[in-house]
């Protein structure tokens, strides 16, 4: 059996060519950003959220967003009726609430938050760095609707969410799958 490189693969090409059986595989892009991009994030809600894979990256398979938040940057109890979300924890300290279960999360942690499940998170220590794991893609568009472009790789000004902007994301919930609820179940 000789050796071969493969330089690069498209769709038409196929695992196991000499199996009549073989498995097509999609054609997929590498992608590098680096964590500095500025074009790629915003403020949401006290947080400063960058980009790092969304779904015109991943054909809608997933989206991957670093957010760095502070202590009371929490969000109330809601349920993702479409997308699975993972959350690494890298700096810092979290509590997760999750279907009446209590996890805290310190670096290294990584929380799974299955769909249909209600939860919510406290930030304890004073700001924490994680890894926000949407799977599929698609709700990365909640925090780029509801986010100001980032002016700067910067953790935003504290500032409270208007009753206004409450009111939309109320309204805007059904479309982005999203359901805030007033105890987790």
């Amino acid at each position: 059996m000789t050796q071969q490189t493969i330089n690069h693969f498209s769709a038409s090409d196929s695992i196991g060519s000499a199996n009549s059986n073989s498995t097509k595989v999609e054609e997929f892009a590498a992608f590098t950003r680096g964590r500095l991009s500025l074009d790629r994030s915003v403020w949401y809600s006290g947080q400063l959220m960058t980009f790092l894979a969304t779904a015109e990256d991943t054909q809608g398979k997933f989206a991957l967003i670093e957010a760095v938040a502070r202590r009371g940057n929490d969000p109330p109890p809601h349920i993702h009726h479409r997308e699975e979300e993972a959350f690494y924890v890298l700096e810092g300290e979290m509590t997760f609430s999750v279907g009446g279960q209590t996890i805290k999360a310190t670096p290294g942690t990584m929380v799974c938050l299955p769909r249909e499940v209600a939860h919510s998170f406290v930030i304890d220590s004073e700001q924490v760095r994680m890894l926000i794991l949407l799977t599929p893609a698609g709700f990365e568009g909640w925090f780029k609707e509801f986010g100001v472009p980032a002016p700067a790789m910067t953790s935003p000004p504290q500032a409270e969410v208007p009753y206004s902007d409450i009111q939309r994301m109320l309204e805007a919930g059904p479309r982005y799958g999203i359901e805030f609820v007033t105890r987790e179940s």
